[in-house]
């Protein structure tokens, strides 16, 4: 049943057309361009070499205006033609993109697992390296989703920058219990990704018992100062691992990923789960009558 739900997976994703409009906008390139043009109608055959020949991508199509389909290079005499390229752009920008887990996977396969390997075992780490170097595009949806914002918070702020009390409550959470940010994050998924959202909220929940009993084990044992220590060993032992799938990753075959983003989805629970089980219940206690 493994095998077949996955390679059905695997041959049942979404077209190129289909995927490039998930996408936001701002990140087309300009062979997204040409495709999006190409898709329009049948007379946009006409047009698409010109989008590619002057490198068009999704920032400088948003900006386009009648005028500029008009002059050269464009040169887009037929006024209908300008006006329906100009509605279904419209249309573009209008649209909501709101991406479900499984086309973020077709989009971003590599970060996909990315992220699921690290924000299981170095999730602060994690959420620091989001927000240095990937801001806009996944930290700024991640906290946005995970600590709301409340409906009376002021609004000085910037539209996309989270208010005050999304920090506050961010920051406690991502010190204190960071794998509750992830249920919380999953939590807007159920609507969607039922059974999904529920491995990874109940895996988060058995995160949680780990680290909690991690950290107070060290704090018991007065070896709070072996910490950094042991966080650097533990980043070098993920980064091995991973390093057999960053390594051959462009001969990696499509199905080996797939296959590894599903275990990481939903074999990894139950690991993570005998974890917990030998944490909380040492060899010596189980067998005692």
């Amino acid at each position: 049943m493994t095998m077949v739900v996955l390679m059905w997976r695997v041959y049942s994703t979404s077209t190129s057309h289909e995927v490039l409009l998930s996408k936001p906008l701002s990140r087309w390139s300009a062979d997204d361009v040409t495709l999006w043009v190409e898709h329009l109608s049948v007379w946009t055959n006409q047009y698409k070499e010109t989008f590619r020949r002057e490198q068009i991508n999704g920032r400088l199509l948003s900006a386009l205006s009648d005028d500029d389909l008009s002059a050269a290079p464009f040169s887009i005499e037929n006024q209908s033609h300008r006006q329906i390229i100009l509605e279904e752009l419209h249309k573009l920008k209008e649209t909501s993109v709101s991406l479900n887990l499984w086309q973020y996977k077709d989009l971003y396969l590599g970060k996909t697992l990315f992220l699921l390997i690290s924000l299981r075992n170095l999730p602060r780490l994690t959420l620091l390296y989001l927000f240095l170097f990937d801001y806009e595009d996944t930290f700024l949806p991640f906290i946005h989703t995970s600590c709301p914002a409340t409906p009376d918070a002021p609004t000085d702020t910037p539209l996309d920058w989270p208010g005050w009390s999304q920090w506050a409550e961010f920051l406690l959470m991502y010190f204190l219990l960071p794998y509750q940010l992830l249920s919380a994050f999953a939590w807007h998924w159920m609507s969607v990704h039922y059974w999904t959202a529920g491995f990874i909220i109940a895996h988060a929940a058995l995160l949680t018992v780990l680290d909690v009993c991690f950290y107070w084990t060290l704090w018991k044992r007065g070896q709070m100062r072996t910490l950094p220590k042991l966080v650097w060993l533990q980043m070098f032992a993920v980064l091995f691992n991973t390093s057999l799938f960053v390594l051959p990753w462009p001969l990696m075959p499509l199905f080996i990923i797939n296959t590894e983003i599903y275990i990481q989805l939903y074999l990894s629970p139950f690991l993570t789960a005998v974890l917990v089980k030998r944490t909380l219940l040492p060899a010596n206690t189980q067998h005692r009558p």
